[in-house]
């Protein structure tokens, strides 16, 4: 068992907690945290429970949580000036091991990746209504080589697929957005409002693990540039209803996660968690068994 936080390659104790913090940043899904990081001399691990019995839409939704803390990783790592060395899904026969990063050497920080790392902080799903205020294009292509720098794939609804997005909506019971004057409900899908769909070319761990570091480079590309954000993971609750969405995205990308991108009202900032309840160590294990992902004091 490993103590905590320590010292991980070139990175002091009081950079890695600084690291740290910056990772454990609150997550835009309902399946709250359910990731561990391990420090080891030289890596910082990431883990995640893996619960015996859930459905694939859950699978899918806590992998895409854990691509978010892992590219908050790596770009709080690149803050402090260190290169992330990252191996996905290092060990075969540990599943619940996702990644091992390795700070290495000394590398610039871009300045793009430093406004992304300065972002983190404040980034938050926003479910209030939206203004009809357009995203621009020249934030759009931002948003789509975001996705693609991680190996995702950002496909937009156009105001032609709106009806037949509505009608796999209806079909798997979940209430179309009925927008109103110059606002929105969870999903807005009128026309002029701008839905994006997150997508990999295939389905796997692996692929849904790269599509939340994907979104997550999304999400901070728009909150740099002022765009507020909201998810909706309930066309993708319903395996048929992917299905249907991959069919009208034209079939070369399974759809990972929906957002619904604009102009919305500052909304609170959520809370932060406490880093010993993030970190694993002696005080602190992580349960696998636990189907919440919370540490138990005592079991391991």
């Amino acid at each position: 068992m490993k103590t905590g936080v320590m010292p991980v390659g070139p990175l002091s104790a009081s950079q890695v907690r600084s690291v740290l913090l910056t990772a454990t940043a609150p997550s835009p899904f309902r399946i709250a945290r359910p990731w561990r990081f391990q420090c080891t001399p030289d890596a910082i691990e990431l883990y995640t429970d893996v619960p015996a019995a859930s459905t694939d839409s859950d699978q899918r939704e806590r992998l895409l949580n854990c691509g978010v803390a892992l590219l908050n990783l790596r770009l709080a790592i690149k803050a402090q000036g260190s290169h992330p060395d990252v191996h996905l899904f290092p060990t075969a026969d540990r599943p619940d091991l996702l990644a091992v990063v390795r700070p290495q050497g000394h590398e610039t920080n871009a300045p793009h990746d430093q406004t992304l790392a300065d972002t983190i902080a404040d980034q938050r799903s926003n479910r209030r209504p939206f203004t009809a205020a357009v995203v621009p294009p020249s934030v759009q292509r931002q948003l789509r080589r975001g996705a693609e720098i991680e190996r995702g794939w950002l496909a937009t609804i156009t105001a032609e697929q709106v009806p037949a997005l509505r009608e796999i909506m209806r079909r798997a019971e979940v209430p179309p957005a009925t927008p109103g004057p110059g606002g929105g409900t969870d999903l807005d899908l009128e026309p002029d409002r701008l839905v994006v769909v997150v997508g990999t070319l295939h389905d796997t761990a692996l692929a849904r693990l790269q599509a939340g570091q994907a979104m997550q480079r999304v999400l901070l590309t728009a909150g740099a540039a002022g765009i507020s954000a909201a998810l909706s993971s309930q066309a993708m609750a319903v395996p048929a209803t992917r299905r249907e969405l991959r069919q009208l995205l034209g079939g070369g990308i399974w759809p990972q996660i929906m957002l619904r991108l604009g102009h919305g009202t500052a909304v609170a900032s959520p809370a932060h968690a406490l880093l010993e309840d993030v970190v694993i160590s002696d005080e602190h294990p992580f349960d696998a068994r636990s189907p919440d992902g919370v540490a138990r004091r005592g079991s391991r």
